[in-house]
């Protein structure tokens, strides 16, 4: 088996496909934010986001004239300014940690009724039951809320796999291309960085692990982008999770 001592996953295009998210997630909170704002308006985890929008907002506004500065005198007003935002970070794929979480609650309801279920690749499930049994811990670093990403395992096509999961990271931990954030996940999960091995199909997030004294390996699966020669040539390229069993 592989030489790592723990290992950790991105999702969108490593774990799960692109389409899942770029064609079913991102949609469905793209329709539906505005009528679940205003179902959960009074929720505590909803008002926490949208104060966290609405300072989020102000920054993004200094430097992008399409954010809108979210107002907070009128329900109807807040809820039509976050819904604008929302849409367009989501069409500009910004990642903005409060839109994140907001769109992990609303992917809750659609998971919980039943109308979007986890996609997985065939080969994820049985490799990551193999190193589990090894005893080798497995972490999430998404730029989907730790929220999303448990309503993702917790609800996915093969049922809920969580008890295969040691740990989850989101941006709050850091930005994915951002070597620092790699090595404050080494830090908390008390592992030496070139015991950790990370998967991701991108590029940025390949190089910021690597510097960070990270074992890496691209993913290549239907409808990722394409990798450069230099990327094909720095890092191992695998088309599947088994392939991290045969190092």
């Amino acid at each position: 088996m592989g030489k790592f001592k723990a290992l950790l996953l991105d999702i969108e295009g490593t774990i799960t496909s692109i389409s899942f998210v770029k064609d079913e997630l991102f949609p469905y909170a793209y329709k539906n934010v505005a009528n679940y704002l205003d179902d959960n308006f009074d929720n505590p985890d909803v008002h926490r986001c949208i104060a966290e929008m609405m300072t989020a907002s102000v920054e993004e506004a200094m430097s992008d004239e399409k954010v809108k500065v979210i107002r907070s005198e009128i329900k109807e007003e807040t809820i039509s300014d976050v819904v604008e935002n929302v849409r367009y970070w989501i069409d500009i794929d910004k990642k903005i940690t409060s839109m994140k979480t907001l769109q992990g609650l609303i992917w809750e309801y659609a998971y919980k009724s039943g109308a979007v279920k986890g996609h997985l690749y065939p080969d994820v499930v049985s490799n990551l039951r193999k190193v589990h049994e090894t005893n080798r811990p497995i972490y999430i670093y998404s730029s989907g809320s730790v929220y999303a990403q448990k309503l993702l395992f917790q609800n996915s096509i093969e049922g809920d796999i969580t008890e295969l999961l040691s740990g989850y990271f989101d941006t709050h931990i850091g930005l994915k291309g951002d070597s620092e954030s790699y090595r404050k996940i080494a830090h908390q999960i008390r592992q030496a960085p070139a015991d950790i091995l990370f998967l991701t199909d991108i590029e940025a997030e390949a190089r910021a692990a690597h510097n960070a004294g990270f074992a890496v390996h691209l993913v290549v699966r239907p409808g990722n982008g394409l990798l450069s020669e230099e990327a094909r040539k720095v890092f191992t390229v695998i088309q599947g999770l088994d392939e991290i069993l045969e190092d």
